[in-house]
């Protein structure tokens, strides 16, 4: 299975545009959903409603919240992300993050979501070091 899902464009100024876009892909027993662009208040609750569905009626024993491509977060979508895993154990899942780099890393780590949800860095990237 493999479900590319376009989030919303949107003008924060000056021409910028925000972006979110996610893809889920069954992995094994587990749902890999690889995140890109920017997660923020205006797609997190979309984000959660989607990904407590997966949880509740596919029950993956793992999913994995892939965050190689993701360049910002802010504090709605860290709290989304450990409701997120609450659930998961609720429902006998293991839900991990992987592959934070730069900001987003800095931000899960700071806040203390990073030693709850996991977060190992990817290998090419340190946590100090900004992602292109």
């Amino acid at each position: 299975m493999s479900v590319g899902v376009a989030g919303p464009h949107r003008t924060i100024g000056k021409g910028r545009t925000m972006t979110f876009t996610h893809q889920v892909r069954a992995d094994g027993s587990g749902l890999v959903i690889a995140l890109c662009g920017e997660m923020d208040l205006s797609v997190a609750d979309g984000f959660e409603a989607m990904v407590r569905r997966l949880i509740t009626r596919r029950r993956p024993g793992t999913v994995q919240l892939d965050l190689a491509e993701l360049r910002f977060i802010d504090s709605t979508a860290v709290s989304v992300i450990v409701r997120l895993w609450r659930l998961a154990r609720r429902e006998h899942c293991c839900l991990r993050v992987v592959n934070p780099t730069g900001l987003v890393y800095r931000v899960l780590d700071v806040t203390g979501a990073l030693a709850v949800v996991g977060g190992d860095p990817a290998p090419d990237r340190a946590p100090g070091v900004p992602s292109s």
